[in-house]
């Protein structure tokens, strides 16, 4: 027997007790005390006392019983059961005896017990506690008709001075009835049974369907949100790292009635996230997401180095060509101009003398222009070594205070080691210093500043000038993209292209008082063994 059927039969066999217990007094205020308030009726005959006694052993037996269920071992349970019906019908049998025979009305209270028969052990139940009540009764007359107990009441005298045949028909009428009612209720019993095992397997398999159901959701890496009613009543753990912006997305989710059944994408938050919308059970919708940032961050760079790719292919070929003869022009222009008079004699010949400057200084910022192009289009391959960030910052600082004496630069970066080119990086930061100082008009401040998490510093290079165009924010690192008059476009995309080479990002913003530069970097850490 298993424990789950053992603790239904023991619940069964409980309600038994109760039942008995009920039926016991009932038969006790009906046969015993009835009598008592009737007049010349001796409360202390023969028949009373059997039955007190009879009714005190079965209710201590059912004490007894009540008691003890809980303990009884699980396959001591049907033999605990059988006896329990035999001592039942024994005590309703003598209650018969002693109030009719088989024409007793309690004999009907032996029905109790065969259905309960039936419940709890089958056929095999009903059968027994049919044959045994039969049996009983069977000898009940005979030791009755043989004048082996006494004839106790007028009714039994009646009964048994009648023909055995008349008996034995009553007898085989309750046998028949008996067994019916014990047929009816087991096979009724069987089918709750039957019934009941299909629930509780159906309910088994849902839990586990549950089970699998929260182990496969909790751990997909795609994110699960089931709303009844527009209201999230569960989600999983990849959606659950999107908490604080789940209900935007959420509600961005529904409001798009294209994504219900298919598969969309918004931007929330600088994310991009690709999701759709199902039907679940009942009223409820369930979304399915998933973070593509990194991908489309990749794709777009991709697509930025095969765009810079062909734009330094371009350029390459275009400015060696311009070079070789522009640097003849420059190299004749110089000759030309090494023979005409000193500036301060060619006072009274202002255009002559602004003839001249225009092409020294145009000249030279062709070639300048064309320098950049170059050290944009060269392979770069930086030398990676364990670098000082805070000496490399200082360095730039000190050159930079040379040029730029009206510019307060305020470095604070801690002493912190990154694995990286340190001439590459230089030229980083040296970039930064002279976009933020060609953006400031007069005198301003550029404040350099780090921070360090999860094995990364973050550099922050702020200025007081007048920040970048937002709506020409998504280009401010493309090459030959500049807002100045006379800048060239690629000192920010060179910061970008060193920066990306080393493994690190780079992102503008505005501040409210200025432009941010962001830099983030990996720490030099040192392996265990000593090697780096």
């Amino acid at each position: 027997m298993n424990s789950l059927y053992a603790e239904e039969f023991r619940n069964h066999l409980y309600y038994y007790f109760i039942i008995r217990f009920f039926f016991v007094f009932t038969v006790v205020f009906s046969f015993f005390l009835f009598p008592f308030v009737r007049e010349n009726t001796d409360i202390f005959s023969f028949s009373n006392k059997v039955f007190l006694t009879s009714a005190f052993v079965i209710v201590l037996i059912n004490i007894i019983s009540l008691l003890s269920n809980r303990s009884i071992k699980d396959r001591y349970l049907p033999l605990f059961a059988y006896i329990q019906f035999s001592f039942e019908i024994i005590f309703w049998v003598i209650v018969s005896y002693l109030s009719g025979g088989i024409e007793s009305p309690y004999l009907y209270v032996i029905i109790i017990n065969i259905v309960y028969s039936g419940i709890l052990l089958r056929e095999k139940g009903a059968i027994f506690t049919t044959l045994f009540a039969f049996i009983l009764l069977l000898l009940q007359g005979i030791t009755v008709k043989m004048s082996v107990v006494p004839l106790i009441s007028t009714e039994l005298v009646e009964l048994y001075a009648s023909k055995w045949e008349t008996y034995f028909s009553r007898l085989f009428t309750y046998l028949l009835f008996f067994s019916f009612t014990g047929f009816v209720a087991s096979r009724i019993a069987k089918g709750f049974q039957q019934a009941n095992k299909d629930l509780f397997e159906s309910a088994q398999r849902n839990r586990e369907l549950r089970k699998h159901f929260f182990a496969i959701f909790s751990n997909i890496n795609m994110g699960i949100i089931i709303l009844n009613k527009k209201e999230i009543i569960y989600i999983n753990k990849y959606a659950y790292q999107f908490s604080n912006i789940l209900n935007t997305f959420v509600d961005i989710i529904l409001a798009d009635t294209y994504a219900k059944g298919r598969w969309s994408e918004k931007k929330v938050d600088d994310m991009w996230i690709s999701f759709t919308v199902m039907p679940y059970v009942e009223s409820q919708e369930v979304i399915i997401f998933s973070d593509v940032t990194n991908i489309r961050k990749r794709e777009e760079e991709l697509e930025y180095q095969e765009r810079m790719a062909a734009i330094g292919r371009l350029t390459a070929s275009i400015a060696h060509e311009i070079k070789n003869p522009l640097t003849s022009l420059i190299g004749a222009s110089e000759l030309m101009f090494a023979s005409t008079p000193s500036n301060e004699s060619l006072q009274n010949d202002s255009d002559e003398n602004q003839l001249v400057s225009i092409v020294r200084r145009e000249g030279k910022r062709v070639k300048t222009l064309l320098d950049s192009l170059f050290r944009y289009t060269e392979d770069l391959k930086p030398v990676m070594t364990k670098c000082n960030l805070k000496n490399i910052i200082d360095d730039v600082s000190v050159l930079f205070r040379l040029g730029y004496p009206d510019i307060n630069i305020v470095p604070e970066v801690n002493d912190v080691l990154v694995f990286g080119d340190g001439d590459r990086l230089k030229e980083v930061f040296w970039n930064i210093f002279i976009n933020s100082a060609e953006s400031i008009e007069g005198r301003g401040s550029v404040k350099i500043m780090s921070r360090e998490h999860d094995d990364k510093i973050e550099i922050t290079v702020d200025d007081t000038g007048p920040g970048f165009n937002e709506k020409d924010m998504d280009r401010i690192f493309d090459p030959f993209y500049s807002t100045k008059k006379r800048g060239t476009g690629l000192g920010l995309a060179q910061v970008y292209r060193i920066i990306t080479k080393h493994g690190g990002t780079v992102k503008a913003q505005n501040t409210g008082t200025g432009a941010r530069i962001i830099i983030e970097l990996d720490i030099f850490k040192e392996r265990s063994d000593g090697k780096e």
